[in-house]
């Protein structure tokens, strides 16, 4: 069986008609009603669609993005893969109870690499997508598994609650972003050895990251426009996020002034060098983009042509992928409107700020030990964990503003705080949504950690604090604006 996914971008650039095939397969694909973006389709050796699977895919593709769908074909397609490797071979409609529980077990438990509790919740989530559509569209008069009253299955494995919260001091923050970003020595002197690219870039984006808390996601997504140069007045950047976000909620995003002078940098040395280059590139593809030729400040709305048709996004509305593509007709030429770019003017992919990371952390402990620094690092390092550092730091600071207001009311003879004060200065509540978490126990998950670790935690808060003050300041402007 072969499985291919439904790409517009790539129909346009690669299709070729075969002959004697009258069809204009750009306006087909793109005509309203047709298969959406990242629709994956399956192929049997007779080149004719494989049912269920084409059906349940393309129901599904209503409802989610084509990330998740990538990831629940690739889940399902491993399922199928497995039963039919039992003796007897069954098959999605004819697997039974056991069959499946049998599946879990060997990718929890017998195989080479068991998976996480994280990746098996995920692939549970999609066997149940899957026979609960069959359920629903006839194809089967149950689940072939049983359900408890308490909606648990029997396919049900392994926990995902506990949150391993990963976070930097000042001194590690600062040693990864001088040494493994930027290619310094300890010291300060440049490192000649240094073969990383886009030091600017890369730091500027880290110290984006790890004061404001946003997602990978959320912080490589951002136009220029929307964060533009820094403020007279030193005041913060207010950006706000919706489509970029995950779940599409809808929050606003402070860039402090010291950031915003480092991006500032960024934007008028290494950016701007790589825009020049990239034109010529750019133009050759200009069907491909998004480009724009209308921008309202004002609305926060762009205007242009893609794909042959005037369109009109407000920036906020704006997806990820849409992002990606959108360009502006400069004098030089067409220019991309991402804040952050890579080599051909484009956005660097996920994959590629992983790699970027890890290889920064690498070198952060190759560096230590070579220099006799001693455990500077952790040895284990992720992007997310610079959201982990600032909803901690945060967290803490906020809760120690709390508590000395509250003292000072009472020493002076005040009554304690009302109820309504008490909600809107909570600090769990502040910073859930900074982060834009959707439950309130993603963000008590942080809590629960400050406390198991507070001596690590005050410490390392001591040392931010000396060097650096944009989160008090942060939490002060946070705390003054909802009393």
């Amino acid at each position: 069986m072969d499985y291919f996914f439904a790409s517009v971008d790539k129909v346009r650039r690669f299709y070729e008609a075969p002959g004697g095939v009258d069809l204009e397969v750009r306006t087909y694909v793109e005509r309203p009603g047709a298969v959406r973006e990242g629709t994956p389709f399956f192929l049997g050796p007779d080149m004719r669609p494989v049912e269920p699977l084409c059906s349940f895919f393309f129901d599904l593709s209503k409802s989610l993005v084509a990330k998740t769908l990538a990831d629940y074909t690739y889940d399902v397609l491993d399922l199928v893969d497995f039963l039919g490797q039992l003796e007897p071979p069954t098959d999605l409609l004819s697997a039974t109870e056991d069959d499946l529980i049998a599946y879990r077990d060997d990718r929890t438990l017998h195989q080479e690499v068991p998976i996480s509790a994280a990746t098996w919740q995920r692939r549970r989530a999609a066997i149940n997508n899957f026979y609960d559509w069959t359920v629903y569209d006839g194809l089967l008069d149950r689940r072939p598994y049983h359900r408890r009253r308490n909606g648990r299955d029997v396919l049900a494995w392994g926990s995902t609650t506990e949150l391993d919260v990963r976070h930097l001091s000042f001194a590690q923050w600062r040693f990864l972003k001088q040494v493994g970003l930027r290619g310094l020595l300890p010291d300060d002197r440049t490192d000649r050895s240094f073969r990383g690219s886009a030091p600017l870039r890369n730091s500027s984006a880290g110290e984006l990251a790890v004061t404001t808390g946003m997602r990978l996601r959320e912080f490589t997504s951002l136009l220029d426009i929307e964060v533009g140069p820094p403020r007279r007045d030193a005041s913060p950047a207010e950006v706000k996020l919706q489509a970029i976000a995950k779940y599409g909620l809808p929050r606003t995003v402070s860039i402090q002034d010291a950031t915003l002078r480092e991006l500032d940098l960024y934007r008028r040395t290494e950016r701007a060098a790589v825009v020049r280059k990239a034109a010529g590139n750019l133009h050759r593809r200009r069907e491909d983009w998004f480009v724009v030729d209308n921008v309202d400040l004002r609305q926060m709305r762009l205007g242009g042509v893609w794909r042959g048709r005037r369109r009109s996004f407000r920036i906020a509305q704006m997806s990820a992928p849409l992002r990606r593509i959108t360009m502006i007709e400069e004098d030089h030429g067409l220019e991309p409107m991402a804040l952050f770019v890579g080599r051909g003017g484009q956005m660097p992919s996920k994959q590629r700020w992983e790699q970027v990371f890890e290889e920064a952390h690498t070198r952060t402990l190759r560096i230590s030990e070579e220099h006799g620094l001693g455990p500077v690092m952790p040895r284990r390092f992720r992007i997310h964990d610079t959201r982990h550092t600032f909803a901690i730091f945060m967290l803490q600071q906020l809760t120690r503003m709390v508590l000395a207001e509250e003292a000072e009311r009472i020493a002076s003879g005040g009554h304690s705080a009302y109820l309504a004060d008490h909600i809107s200065r909570n600090p769990l509540l502040i910073v859930q949504r900074l982060l834009g978490h959707r439950q309130p126990g993603s963000t008590m998950r942080y809590l629960r950690y400050i406390r198991e670790t507070n001596v690590l935690v005050m410490r390392a808060l001591e040392e931010w604090n000396d060097r650096d003050a944009s989160y008090a300041d942060h939490a002060a402007r946070l705390m003054g604006g909802v009393a």
